[in-house]
């Protein structure tokens, strides 16, 4: 049996082609793709950013944020997962080997030692000419190594709703988790991207106080969006002074929590530094490209005693939660999903999430799709 895949072969380059399925061991599985995420890092790997890091290399099939039905599994992988044929369920990117510190520690999505060197060990990144190959999302069938980490998702929650699992969990690890966000404090969340709205809903489920977002006129849809998702404050960043608003908000003592989620712009970390108060917090997530030179305020992080803490994934807890949120849904997150591709038109889908196209479309939350039966008319 063969797959269709899509391949990213060259920076800005993606090709239809087909992948042999390869049996599935007893600790294995075969998954069927009804949907794929896309999300910021589809579109810096597609414009190349990571092959030029030599983060990834070429060819690939893309796809990290995959759901689909097990179509094949063996007895192991059945006990061990929990799950059986048919049953719904999304992927965890990461795989890691579950032996080495990093893992031992609860750091296992930080885990570099099962892939040769060179090659991620992740889905939608791994080189095709790894093993078997089929390791992306932008195919009809993944095949499942025995360290995958999945969780099953209910026949009820409808597929729109269940492909935004990674950029809520992104939310909550990245702005409640990791600086220990606390009922009542101000939250400022610069950029207003899929992973800083889910910031947005993931900070006032956990009860902050005050919330804060920053974007740009360009995408002041977003904002507006922010604001019906629990915003209470949001600002214009290309045209209104960040610092001085925050400030001006918080009656100059400043945010708890700073959390920087804007790609490929150095300002935001001084900014953040800025408004940040005495012993506050801040995290960073915006990829900014080895281009960009960081100007930082050593002497105010010191005398502040901030707190600095770099992320780029989630882990299980935040995906647990995640996915409850999205269960109960009281949020009306099915708003962030806004777009929806068949598989061989993946290239269109990642320049429309990108808004490299001149369209008046307003996307945020892309996902594609092998079989049409699986798509909503939105």
């Amino acid at each position: 049996m063969k797959s269709k895949v899509m391949v990213q072969v060259a920076d800005r380059r993606i090709e239809e082609d087909e992948h042999e399925v390869p049996p599935v061991g007893s600790g294995e599985a075969l998954l069927r793709v009804e949907a794929c995420g896309l999300c910021g890092s589809d579109i810096e790997q597609y414009r190349g950013t990571f092959a030029a890091k030599g983060i990834m290399r070429y060819p690939v099939i893309p796809g990290h944020e995959p759901i689909g039905r097990i179509a094949e599994i063996g007895k192991d992988a059945e006990r061990m997962w929990g799950v059986k044929e048919g049953d719904r369920v999304a992927l965890e990117p990461h795989l890691s080997c579950g032996r080495c510190e990093l893992c031992l520690r609860g750091d296992y999505h930080n885990c570099r030692s099962l892939m040769p060197p060179g090659a991620p060990p992740c889905y939608g990144y791994t080189p095709r000419d790894v093993g078997h190959g089929l390791w992306g999302g932008y195919s009809e069938y993944i095949h499942l190594h025995e360290r995958t980490i999945l969780h099953k998702v209910p026949d009820t929650m409808p597929l729109a709703l269940a492909t935004l699992y990674q950029p809520i969990a992104a939310g909550i690890r990245w702005a409640v988790q990791v600086p220990k966000t606390e009922m009542g404090d101000t939250v400022l969340i610069l950029g207003h991207g899929q992973r800083g709205l889910g910031a947005v809903v993931a900070a006032r489920e956990a009860g902050a106080g005050t919330i804060i977002v920053t974007g740009t006129s360009r995408s002041a849809y977003k904002l507006r969006l922010a604001e019906a998702l629990g915003a209470d404050f949001t600002i214009e960043a290309d045209r209104e002074d960040t610092v001085a608003r925050v400030m001006e908000i918080t009656n100059d003592r400043g945010v708890d929590v700073v959390l920087d989620v804007v790609p490929f712009s150095a300002q935001p970390i001084a900014d953040a530094v800025e408004v940040a108060r005495i012993g506050g917090k801040v995290v960073l997530s915006g990829i900014k490209g080895k281009d960009e030179i960081v100007k930082l305020d050593v002497d105010r992080v010191i005398y502040k005693e901030l707190s600095i803490k770099g992320v780029y994934s989630q882990a299980r807890d935040a995906y647990i939660e995640a996915f409850r949120m999205l269960a109960e849904n009281k949020y009306q997150l099915e708003r962030l999903h806004t777009h929806e591709f068949t598989l061989d038109r993946a290239e269109e889908a990642l320049l429309t999430l990108g808004r490299d196209q001149n369209t008046d479309e307003h996307p945020i939350c892309v996902s594609l799709h092998p079989d049409t039966t699986t798509m909503n008319t939105l």
